[in-house]
């Protein structure tokens, strides 16, 4: 199972920046079993476990942790496709955030989350992809900096930034930010947050054109329904999982409110499809956990918490359930396979 996917723009965008800095950007892509031609197909969707991967040797060959905030730089409205260009032609900054949100999907998808503008309260939140680690970190530096590079194009403006809220700990890097940001940034927080200026969602974007937005809007609405018709509901329950499994186990009865459905309609239907939703929580939990225990050097403890076992002794159950290994051994023989 995936865990989410992304747009070739924003793989050429990581190369950029690591090239920049002096990497070897075709070296790169083979580490991670890409090639220049595939991230030229307009149809290329990287998996985010892929990215995660290129993301770490980018950073391990540049020496470059704050690598996520220098891509901000080099940022392009193109490298938002659709989305971007509805935002260009937006009418006010409020409404590009919330189209590029509303719209995410034709660039990115991740089961952790979506992201979210709030119209009420002018922030713009990045899900969680915690547990955090050194070759993670660049994805929330590089989405929420992008996003401050991209409301100062569409409007001109540089003072739009209250406060920035970023989950993880302050890394070593943390006076790149204040460069990066040119607002309070505050670490070890419950989100990724650009908190907005009290006037900042009411300025004008530069290139409106009401007529050419009313046009893309309509193109974006005809793929993201075709996207999401295209998605079984098996899909769709898993997409609900991930936000839900931080730290706890999901139900049923609460996906099923959450997807708009009874929960005995919820069963059938999954019946139908040939699964039930503990067989889905648990093909979940299994893909998870191995890409943990593989990418990662989180204790076992950590991962059960992460997954939402009751206890680390429910987590190694499961474990050797799935990999009739113990999560130790199965750690071990990965450590000496890659070495």
């Amino acid at each position: 199972m995936k865990i989410g996917d992304i747009a070739a723009p924003y793989v050429l965008l990581l190369l950029r920046a690591a090239q920049k800095s002096g990497a070897d950007t075709d070296l790169l892509l083979a580490h991670v079993g890409l090639t220049p031609a595939q991230l030229r197909d307009p149809d290329c969707r990287i998996g985010l476990t892929e990215l995660m991967k290129l993301g770490a040797h980018a950073i391990r060959e540049t020496g470059q942790p704050a690598l996520g905030l220098q891509m901000s730089q080099l940022n392009r409205i193109a490298d938002l496709g659709l989305p971007g260009l509805l935002a260009m032609t937006s009418p006010s900054l409020g409404h590009a955030l919330d189209i590029l949100t509303r719209f995410e999907a034709l660039n990115s998808r991740c089961y952790r989350g979506i992201s979210r503008f709030d119209t009420g309260h002018s922030t713009l939140n990045f899900y969680s992809i915690a547990p955090y680690n050194e070759y993670n970190r660049f994805v929330v530096d590089s989405i929420l900096a992008s996003w401050k590079t991209l409301m100062e194009w569409l409007t001109g403006e540089t003072d739009l930034i209250r406060e920035v809220s970023i989950e993880f700990s302050a890394p070593a890097y943390q006076a790149d930010y204040q460069k990066a940001f040119s607002a309070p940034v505050l670490f070890a927080q419950d989100s990724n947050t650009l908190r907005l200026k009290a006037h900042a969602a009411q300025l004008p974007v530069l290139q409106a054109e009401p007529l050419l937005h009313q046009q893309l809007l309509a193109l974006a609405q005809e793929r993201m329904k075709k996207l999401e018709s295209g998605a079984t509901l098996n899909g769709r329950v898993q997409n609900i999982l991930g936000p839900l499994l931080h730290g706890k186990t999901p139900t049923l009865e609460e996906t099923a409110d959450l997807l708009g459905m009874p929960d005995w309609t919820l069963r059938r239907k999954l019946k139908e499809e040939g699964t039930t939703f503990q067989a889905l929580l648990d093909e979940m939990r299994r893909d998870l956990a191995l890409g943990y225990m593989r990418d990662t050097q989180m204790s076992f403890g950590e991962i059960s918490y992460v997954l939402g076992f009751s206890t680390p002794g429910a987590f190694q159950r499961a474990f050797k359930r799935w990999t009739r290994e113990t999560p130790g051994d199965y750690r071990r023989r990965i450590s000496l396979s890659t070495h």
